[in-house]
């Protein structure tokens, strides 16, 4: 179906890296270390430590109270005052084995830490608190004391994940927020807790917004016998960020691998979502599309909020579990003939939980495999963002140049086309590395690329982009030049001209600079307006086809933010639902006015070409929130 037309020709291109012998890296019995002469090592000054040290350069504010840890008696009021919450940022294995009597650990990840759109919600939202003390932490209205310590941070050394979670709980003043100077290493025994009795559960599991219900309930059923008071918070705190050493598959823990930077949604705490209904919404909500329909029900009510972020949420965690099982096929060491191995089941043929079609995954026509995104790691931004093989996009070399003993067709990328939504012919990819730049500007030549949309915030991004400055390619022969920006509502817009030899091609290029990674754009009308400006000069390049037979077809919009997932998936889901309303041509799509959830879909399909591509529920309902302000406003 969607794959019919995706290039599958393999060609020359950078030459893979050269592995160095392996055969002399293996492990000895022998775990003695051998005398090693006296180095003088030269000792650097603080000020000059990478940020992603052990150490930040940066001083905390002077208004952070600084408790010292060696006075037990200053700490011991902190401890053991009833209005503060002690905050242990330290990973769970150390966190386990002691802690400050009270104190709950927030462990997070410090690739999701030292994002400024990463706030406090989202923080505690991937904890394990008590629902009323997080609610009132997220709510962040209620004047609260707040000792955050790990193990040795003190005034002249502060830890980077010291300082980055500080600063989260600064941007708000209802808190008085202190550190432990010296770190928990130089208090008083007698004030740390040092017991074991600790519930053996991982609070971060694999990314479904429901997993916080799922593992409240088998922590449940695993301590049925025991009395209110044995899981009190005094005796055994809760816990969070990190998961024990366990017998899970090896299948499992490479899907948790992948998932382990995505914020976990707690759906026992009320989850914050400002929804953006329309003025004429009340009026016009009965002629809403029957599969948005459920917008327009109890909206008077007071809890509607949380009853469409329960629904929705049903329906992420469902995209989210069928995703888990396309990378368990993906990465199991089945042999090849067993891998189709017989499978017998029976699937309701109204079930919305698997993939577009209704079908069962594990039936699922398509050989899922990403071999080629782990062997060329060092084109990937990201460790964890491979692309499937089956919708790889690969790269083409100009028919001019030399063949190559050693060839690699590799790019981070997937082609998407869904064509019972929208025509249009995408490709996901992430922002293109530095090293890349090549690549990524062949992929725009070859697949006939009309149109480029990116949504990485400038400030993110390296001194100067790809789409900074003109680019010149000897091992291509190809001549990228770039024109000057125009400045529109929330975005820019740049005409640029592609040469190669006597062809002459164009590209628009449009940045978005309001989409925060993880998170939505406030103004959603500047997206509609891009996407009309996306549409109309797209148009006009609509008799510019590929410079090669080899591509059929051109795939006209190359989407992508940081990692090519998140911000892109919701920005096809849009464009593709929007093209299905507007389309004159409905043969063969969907009734975008009828029961079909064309969101659910969308997202269901891209994950079948791409993973993670909307990554979290914030962007998923965003998604339903766009679509509906769009039908409100223009079309009903």
């Amino acid at each position: 179906m969607m794959n019919s037309e995706i290039p599958t020709i393999l060609a020359n291109g950078l030459p893979l890296c050269s592995q160095g012998p392996e055969a002399d890296r293996r492990l000895s019995l022998d775990t003695s270390i051998p005398k090693l002469p006296s180095i003088r090592l030269p000792v650097k000054s603080p000020q000059v430590l990478s940020p992603t040290s052990k150490y930040h350069f940066k001083d905390l504010p002077e208004y952070v109270t600084a408790v010292d840890a060696s006075d037990s008696a200053t700490v011991a009021s902190w401890v053991d005052s009833n209005d503060v919450l002690i905050v242990d940022i330290r990973p769970f294995n150390f966190y386990s084995n002691s802690r400050l009597r009270n104190a709950y650990n927030v462990c997070v990840p410090t690739t999701l830490l030292k994002r400024a759109s990463y706030d406090l919600q989202q923080v505690f939202n991937s904890t394990s608190l008590p629902a009323q003390l997080k609610e009132k932490v997220i709510a962040h209205s209620t004047p609260m004391k707040v000792l955050i310590y790990d193990d040795s941070s003190c005034e002249d050394h502060v830890m980077f994940s010291m300082y980055q979670m500080v600063q989260k709980f600064l941007k708000y003043d209802c808190f008085d927020v202190a550190y432990l100077s010296g770190g928990l290493l130089l208090v008083d025994s007698l004030l740390v807790d040092a017991s074991t009795a600790l519930p053996l559960r991982s609070p971060v599991s694999p990314v479904t917004p429901n997993s916080a219900k799922a593992s409240n309930a088998e922590f449940a059923s695993s301590n049925h016998g025991m009395t209110s008071s044995d899981t009190s918070k005094d005796t055994l705190p809760l816990l969070s960020g990190f998961t024990l050493p366990s017998a899970t598959a090896s299948n499992q823990k490479f899907i948790m691998s992948m998932k382990k930077d995505l914020p976990k949604l707690d759906t026992n705490v009320k989850y914050n979502y400002n929804f953006h209904l329309p003025e004429k919404f009340a009026e016009k909500k009965d002629k809403l599309p029957k599969w948005l329909s459920f917008f327009a029900e109890n909206c008077d009510e007071e809890d509607y909020s949380k009853k469409i972020v329960e629904k929705l949420s049903e329906k992420f965690n469902k995209i989210e579990q069928t995703e888990q099982v396309r990378l368990n096929m993906a990465i199991s060491n089945f042999d090849e003939n067993n891998k189709r191995s017989p499978h017998y089941h029976s699937c309701s043929p109204k079930s919305e939980s698997v993939t577009p079609l209704a079908m069962c995954p594990c039936c699922d026509p398509i050989d899922y495999n990403i071999p080629k995104g782990i062997e060329n790691g060092y084109k990937n931004r990201y460790k964890n963002i491979w692309p499937y093989e089956h919708s790889r996009v690969r790269l083409i070399s100009s028919p001019s140049c030399a063949p190559k003993k050693s060839s690699d067709d590799y790019f981070n990328a997937n082609y998407i086309d869904f064509d019972k939504l929208s025509l249009t012919k995408y490709i996901a990819t992430q922002d293109p590395l530095e090293a890349t730049y090549e690549d990524f500007w062949n992929t725009v030549w070859y697949n006939g690329v009309k149109g480029i949309v990116c949504l990485t915030i400038p400030l993110l991004l390296a001194p100067q982009t790809y789409y900074e400055g003109n680019q010149f390619y000897s091992k291509s022969n190809l001549n990228i030049e770039i024109g000057d920006p125009q400045q529109f509502n929330g975005y820019s817009m740049r005409e640029i001209t592609m040469k190669k030899k006597e062809t002459t091609r164009k590209v628009f290029h449009f940045a978005y600079s309001e989409w925060p990674d993880f998170g939505t754009p406030d103004n959603l009308s500047s997206i509609f307006e891009m996407l009309n400006k996306k549409n109309e000069k797209v148009e006009t390049l609509s008799g510019q086809r590929p410079p090669t037979s080899k591509v059929p077809k051109p795939w006209e919009l190359l989407v992508h933010c940081s990692a090519g997932c998140g911000r892109t998936g919701c920005f096809i889901t849009i464009d593709m639902a929007l093209d299905c309303f507007l389309a004159e041509d409905r043969l063969n799509r969907y009734d975008p006015w009828g029961y079909d959830d064309l969101v659910y879909k969308s997202v269901q399909f891209q994950r079948q070409q791409r993973v993670s591509m909307v990554q979290n529920l914030d962007q998923f309902v965003f998604c339903y929130e766009a679509i509906m302000n769009y039908v409100v406003e223009h079309l009903l």
